[in-house]
């Protein structure tokens, strides 16, 4: 198997998704243009499954060095949904039944249906769209581009990232909001949310997007944006 990003010469449809698991490997790809290494990402891919890793844990796993595999994208490409599509249908599939169901279903089919102790798989899981709320939704796409709002497509410091993906509920609160596309936020609710209750990220998350009403958040630096979610206590 080539080490080489690919794409799909068409994105996949909710409707057509099954099929397409069944018969990956005879989906029709198109050129890519350039070349995205993926040795290091099909390293640690079989490296955590090797190790049983499931479920949100797969997550601060993969984000490195995915990020790290991809970053070099051309920016057009980014939003293409055949490149994400490829990544969870064709390439990778069995970590998106590991990340959100445990385990591999015998049949595709399986892995979507409900019932004698079985836990479905969103299809979004999959596929997601081109937008925000798209991207925080595909397996892959929504840790690529949370990294890249932290740190960029420059940066190597992978911690804060990490904390990101260790609170599921900080994460689904970003990639929900308009305000989640701007990296200085990203960055101040990563560091003083993440490692909070899920009641107090919820909240935090709240009362920032009500203050984006009235606020330009993007006008505001990091030490404002702090301010606005983690006010200094009033003084006596």
């Amino acid at each position: 198997m080539s080490n080489s990003l690919q794409r799909l010469q068409s994105p996949i449809s909710e409707q057509g998704l099954v099929e397409a698991l069944r018969n990956a490997r005879g989906l029709p790809v198109s050129g890519f243009p350039g070349e995205v290494d993926l040795s290091l990402l099909d390293q640690t891919i079989q490296e955590v499954i090797e190790a049983g890793i499931r479920e949100s844990a797969l997550d601060t796993f993969l984000v490195e060095p995915l990020h790290r595999s991809l970053r070099g994208m051309e920016e057009e490409l980014r939003t293409d949904m055949r490149i994400w599509h490829w990544l969870t249908v064709v390439r990778y599939p069995e970590i998106v039944w590991l990340r959100w169901r445990g385990s591999v279903p015998a049949d595709p089919e399986d892995g979507f249906m409900v019932g004698n102790g079985r836990r479905p798989v969103p299809s979004v899981r999959f596929l997601g769209t081109a937008s925000i709320n798209g991207h925080g939704r595909n397996t892959f796409a929504r840790l690529f581009f949370a990294a890249e709002r932290l740190i960029g497509s420059d940066g190597n410091d992978y911690d804060l990232v990490r904390r990101l993906f260790s609170s599921q509920e900080l994460h689904l609160g970003l990639s929900d909001r308009e305000y989640g596309l701007l990296p200085r936020v990203n960055r101040v609710l990563t560091r003083q949310l993440a490692d909070l209750p899920d009641q107090q990220v919820r909240a935090g998350v709240r009362n920032l997007n009500a203050l984006g009403g009235s606020i330009c958040l993007d006008l505001l630096d990091e030490a404002e944006i702090q301010q606005l979610v983690c006010p200094d206590p009033v003084q006596a």
